[in-house]
């Protein structure tokens, strides 16, 4: 075995701290590492799978499950009302309750 696969740092690249030395740029922008660039391959093939049932089992769920399943997924699209500015006029018009109700389409009556 070569002193290249054994653990021992090298220690003309990196210094004590495990830092690359002077002139040693690292590893490349946007580089991607081998590991995860296989990861993604594979999560795009099981999305692909899934890509073709996911409307008829979306449909399948129960109005408070799709209801859920929206909560779920907004934080992915929209912003947190916590990293927002949010004006609601001056302060002294204070908000004391905020409601929301959900109505079904047919009877008027939530799940």
């Amino acid at each position: 075995m070569n002193t290249n696969e054994c653990n021992e740092p090298k220690s003309t690249t990196r210094n004590h701290k495990g830092q690359f030395g002077k002139g040693n740029p690292g590893k490349p922008k946007g580089a991607v590492n081998k590991t995860t660039a296989e990861e993604k391959q594979r999560i795009e093939w099981v999305l692909s799978l899934l890509d073709k049932s996911l409307e008829e089992n979306l449909s399948k769920l129960r109005p408070k499950e799709q209801i859920e399943l929206w909560l779920n997924l907004q934080e992915f699209v929209r912003p947190k009302l916590q990293r927002m500015n949010l004006d609601l006029g001056p302060a002294d018009d204070k908000i004391s309750k905020i409601t929301f109700e959900v109505v079904r389409s047919g009877d008027g009556k939530a799940d």
